[in-house]
């Protein structure tokens, strides 16, 4: 786990680690390692975003990335740690193509 702006706590190690452990503890042995990275980057409009990248290695040698940015770290931390554990399960069942995936930041528009 490394960071760049953001003071890293042991309580706050600990919850990032726990959020993602518990986004992949279903995948068990498929995941060689799971490395994540937090940023605190100024907002153009005004105020902080906290930034959260999240990486896992499967054991056939797929890199997965997922990042999210928010307000709060904790909320970010859980949503790219979700997005991964998506990615992880769309390349377990062969959904995933090529060496590297990821996940986009894009919004769902509302359906009329």
């Amino acid at each position: 786990m490394t960071s760049a702006g953001i003071a890293l706590t042991k309580e706050r190690r600990g919850e990032v680690r726990r959020r993602v452990l518990l986004a992949m503890s279903r995948f068990g042995r498929e995941v060689h390692g799971v490395r994540a990275h937090l940023a605190e980057a100024d907002n153009p409009l005004g105020g902080v975003d906290q930034h959260c990248r999240v990486r896992a290695r499967l054991h056939s040698g797929l890199v997965l990335r997922a990042e999210a940015i928010g307000g709060q770290i904790e909320t970010t931390v859980g949503r790219s740690a979700t997005r991964l554990a998506l990615l992880v399960n769309a390349a377990l069942d062969g959904g995933a193509g090529g060496r590297r995936a990821t996940l986009a930041l894009r919004r769902r528009r509302p359906v009329e």
